[in-house]
């Protein structure tokens, strides 16, 4: 078994069942990957010694349409992953998946960044990909390390979450009186009252509007977290939500962008239809609530991505002024 330095970056050449078993031969651009992959192989021939597997020729659209028909229907929006994926695939020239190599991925990203792609939207197109070949090797449909395992997201600079202020929230209103979407002015007031996403409070339907005593509360289902969550809110909310079975609303996201646009409110690129959710968290904090009960109300699986919010709380990092050593000198 051997690593040899080559033009293309380090070729391995191996034959770990044994000089009469399978040989295995691949290019690598770092000596360390192959050095891994070496390992792998080696310790797989020791664990089972009679398990030989063929050389995976598929290529990337296949394990794709793989990973579609055993798990990717499974999406939110499935075809529009897959979609995204197929888009990838071409992008990539179909290459045998298990040879697509960092380096050529890290190309093709380079690439669409300098045609003014996101490094967002490529940190997202990595996470995809890479979730394409996990979920494969989990089941046990692939049998080699993924390829792209070793492909680090873009470090994106922190910008700075958007809100509407009270005066905001005015002019918003006044823009949706003209809107032809009767549904929009309360998908908007659930939307502010809960931190809902716009398409969770459109696809509410009558279920999820509980009335219990003196008690008022929405359910949210089909969430991209995947988990229900159930957020109270206050009677004349409740009255002005349609008393129906089955969906309550229509898809009035196209609407609340045009509202938006006749407010003349000014906001960052991409913010338009999350603004609702920030500006309810910021008030949240702002008002003096707890980031752990706001992280429940958003229905966050991880706390950090409610952190992001901590700092509109009154009292946030206040300790700085207390605790600093120029306020705590030393007798």
């Amino acid at each position: 078994m051997a690593i040899k330095k080559v033009d293309k970056g380090y070729y391995l050449d191996a034959r770990p069942w044994g000089k009469n078993g399978k040989r295995i031969q691949r290019t690598f651009p770092t000596k360390g990957e192959a050095q891994r992959y070496l390992n792998h192989i080696v310790h797989q021939a020791e664990e089972k010694p009679w398990k030989q597997t063929k050389e995976d020729k598929r290529r990337l659209q296949t394990i794709v349409d793989r990973w579609y028909d055993l798990h990717g229907q499974t999406y939110t929006q499935p075809e529009r992953t897959k979609n995204k994926l197929d888009a990838i695939v071409i992008a990539l020239k179909n290459p045998i998946a298990e040879q697509l190599l960092p380096q050529d991925y890290t190309e093709w990203r380079g690439k669409r960044l300098t045609s003014g792609i996101s490094p967002k939207t490529t940190n997202n197109e990595l996470t995809l990909l890479k979730g394409v070949y996990n979920k494969l090797i989990e089941i046990g449909d692939i049998t080699y390390i993924n390829p792209i395992a070793k492909v680090q997201k873009i470090k994106l600079q922190q910008t700075e979450l958007s809100f509407l202020t009270h005066d905001d929230i005015k002019v918003l209103f006044k823009a949706i009186e003209s809107a032809r979407h009767t549904d929009l002015e309360v998908v908007t007031k659930i939307c502010l009252s809960t931190g809902a996403r716009i398409s969770e409070a459109c696809n509410l339907q009558g279920a999820n509007v509980i009335k219990s005593g003196n008690t008022y509360k929405l359910t949210f289902t089909k969430t991209k977290g995947k988990k229900n969550r159930t957020v109270p809110i206050n009677k004349s909310l409740y009255d002005a939500i349609p008393k129906k079975s089955g969906p309550l609303f229509t898809d009035c996201r196209k609407a609340f962008e045009r509202a938006i646009d006749r407010s003349d409110i000014q906001l960052p690129k991409g913010q338009c239809t999350h603004v609702m959710r920030h500006t309810f968290a910021s008030h949240f904090m702002m008002n003096g609530g707890n980031i752990l009960v706001l992280q429940q109300i958003l229905g966050h699986a991880k706390i950090e991505q409610t952190m992001v919010y901590a700092h509109f709380s009154p009292s946030h990092l206040d300790d700085a002024i207390r605790l600093n050593p120029l306020n705590n000198k030393c007798n």
